[in-house]
């Protein structure tokens, strides 16, 4: 029974079927903010969110049979056990409460899980937090200190940019996305012509310099960990030969980039 039930697991119908029900599911909820759709086919898209939650039930007990402990160390696994836990106490428990049913809406997220280019994405994102982070910290530090200065020139100009620290903050952002950063930046200059000083710093140091090196911080996660989400799909309980294979290669590939490294280094030795 096991094996027959890990064969269906491992077919490739399986997830495709699974991707299916969570992209219906997830017109399901988009259809539920039109008054004019719940009003014709309300019914019917409540019965609908009680078959969605059953197929992710069954989807879950099929793995846990076959797979058992080891289900629960894939990460992407415990994401979706959360996900359709969370979706039975909404379905069954909170049935009325409209603020909590709005939560439903976390079972679209089950895309990111399903769709492997998606997965890749969100891991590097990931991996790429603690260099960000440091970066976030220090941009948080720099719109401080541009703050408290913005409010000491123009808080009295313009009260509604940099009437106060909060405001600051957010004019400030603003100019970080460079949205509609004129109707910010040409009033205030207009009778100080100096102060362009003050703007041109800030969007050179923020726009230009911190948002970039965020961005290049994740587009370097993405390429030095492809060979690294290699290896960790054939870590998954799930993981077909062909993972294995391909992690088996990306480790040797690994290994010779890093003896043709140090054949290439300079002695150290005195000639």
């Amino acid at each position: 029974m096991r094996s027959r039930l890990a064969r269906l697991v491992e077919h490739k119908l399986f997830d495709q079927t699974i991707l299916v029900v969570i992209l219906l599911n997830a017109v399901a909820l988009g259809m539920e903010t039109s008054p004019a759709a719940m009003a014709r086919y309300g019914t019917t898209i409540n019965r609908f969110e009680y078959v969605f939650v059953g197929i992710y039930v069954v989807e879950m007990a099929i793995k846990l049979a076959v797979y058992r402990l080891r289900y629960f160390r894939s990460k992407w696994n415990v994401f979706d056990f959360v996900i359709i836990v969370s979706s039975l106490g909404f379905a069954w428990i909170f049935t009325g409460l409209r603020t909590l049913r709005i939560l439903r809406v976390a079972r679209a997220t089950r895309l990111v899980s399903g769709l492997k280019p998606l997965r890749r994405i969100v891991s590097a994102i990931m991996r790429s937090l603690p260099g960000v982070g440091w970066t976030v910290l220090l941009m948080i530090v720099m719109y401080y200190i541009f703050a408290i200065v913005g409010i000491h020139l123009f808080r009295e100009q313009s009260p509604d940019k940099f009437g106060s620290l909060g405001t600051a903050f957010v004019t400030l952002f603003e100019l970080t996305t460079l949205s509609d950063w004129q109707s910010t930046v040409f009033p205030i200059t207009s009778s100080n012509s100096w102060t362009w000083i003050y703007f041109l710093v800030f969007i050179l140091a923020a726009s230009f310099v911190l948002l970039n090196v965020i961005l290049g911080i994740v587009v370097d996660s993405l390429s030095l960990h492809s060979e690294g989400e290699i290896i960790e799909a054939a870590r998954e309980p799930d993981a077909t030969d062909d993972d294995v294979l391909r992690s088996e290669l990306a480790k040797l590939r690994a290994q010779i980039d890093h003896i043709s490294y140090l054949m290439n280094q300079p002695s150290n030795r005195d000639p």
